[in-house]
């Protein structure tokens, strides 16, 4: 039996970036500090114990701030998809190793990534379904009973040390990902990290790679600040 059955990957800072920074602008539409009380306000969200729209209507309430909550939850769609990083996911799901995401999200931007990522996983996890956030181990151990394999047998890849060390806790192999190592760093960590099978190159997708990969239509930039889905 090979030592890695599955790999879970990390959504923000790992699969896909913000075209913009969190405080900035959030901010910029409620006011300075209105990014940090939107924030504080949407944990309940991100455990699925509140519609993130409402969240968003709380914190204008309490920062003082008119604004239209649909208008505003239009940031959490403004991300991009890092295509090369999809192509390292399609080769481990070829090679015969499960593939799954792993992420903090709340309700919105659950629903949008469902469709951006339809057929590119075999399972999705997010948050506000499990009840609970990384880097709380309940997300981690919530993910181990629905997959039903062994924790030393899951690799892990996010961009958050707190994260890493969470999984770890749970017998889990998780590594730590720079995200200006881009989809090469993660390649190379991945071939290292996944002993007892064949992690294939990755070079440009082919033709029918490319049918199954999520595109992005922007620049990639690094996320900014405690992400809220990081």
């Amino acid at each position: 039996m090979r030592d890695t059955a599955t790999v879970l990957f990390d959504a923000d800072g790992v699969l896909q970036h913000a075209r913009h920074g969190w405080v900035g602008a959030l901010d910029a539409i409620g006011g300075e500090g209105f990014a940090s009380v939107v924030f504080a306000r949407d944990l309940p969200a991100m455990r699925g114990e509140a519609r993130m729209r409402d969240c968003l209507v709380a914190a204008a309430e309490e920062h003082g701030v008119a604004l239209d909550p649909d208008d505003a939850l239009q940031l959490w769609s403004r991300f991009d998809i890092d295509e090369e990083a999809m192509a390292v996911v399609a080769k481990v799901r070829r090679a015969g190793y499960g593939v799954h995401l792993a992420t903090n999200q709340q309700d919105v931007r659950r629903d949008l990534m469902r469709r951006r990522y339809a057929g590119v996983f075999d399972e999705e996890f997010y948050s506000c379904e499990l009840g609970a956030c990384k880097p709380a181990e309940a997300f981690f151990a919530s993910i181990i009973d629905r997959l039903d394999v062994p924790a030393r047998q899951i690799v892990f890849v996010d961009d958050s040390a707190r994260n890493v060390a969470a999984a770890t806790s749970c017998g889990i192999r998780a590594h730590l990902h720079d995200p200006s190592s881009g989809a090469a760093g993660m390649r190379r960590m991945l071939a290292a990290a996944v002993r007892g099978g064949h992690l294939p190159a990755v070079g440009q997708p082919r033709l029918r790679d490319r049918a199954q990969q999520v595109r992005h239509t922007g620049t990639r930039q690094p996320p900014h600040r405690r992400d809220p889905s990081s």
